[in-house]
């Protein structure tokens, strides 16, 4: 089983955690981290959000589940405790998520889904 965190915790971070284990059904999400747990919740479906600290399993990979703005200062903070392995979200990996992944989920719960185009 492939163990691995995803920085953040809200709908990026959640549709990473889908797409990722759809992907790679042996994967597991081991907890979210977040910087701050102010106006986060302390857990997002039965996973735990954790404050990035000392302590953690820094030998697994680290994906960031969030907008690029907080890229930076999340990488600094996972670097500071000792993570090494950080794969960020990238433009194109963000438009795969959302008109390949999302849109298919979507159609499978019989729900609308507006796609955007490649930017």
């Amino acid at each position: 089983m492939k163990k691995i965190y995803i920085a953040g915790a809200h709908s990026r971070a959640q549709t990473l955690k889908e797409y990722l284990t759809y992907l790679y059904p042996e994967t597991e999400v081991i907890s979210y981290l977040v910087d701050d747990m102010l106006g986060n919740p302390p857990s997002v479906g039965g996973i735990p959000v954790n404050l990035i600290k000392e302590g953690l399993h820094v030998e697994y990979p680290v994906y960031l589940g969030t907008r690029s703005v907080n890229h930076f200062a999340l990488t600094v903070k996972l670097q500071e405790v000792g993570f090494t392995r950080i794969i960020p979200v990238t433009v194109e990996l963000d438009i795969r998520l959302r008109n390949a992944y999302v849109s298919k989920l979507y159609q499978e719960k019989g729900k609308s889904f507006c796609l955007i185009d490649n930017l």
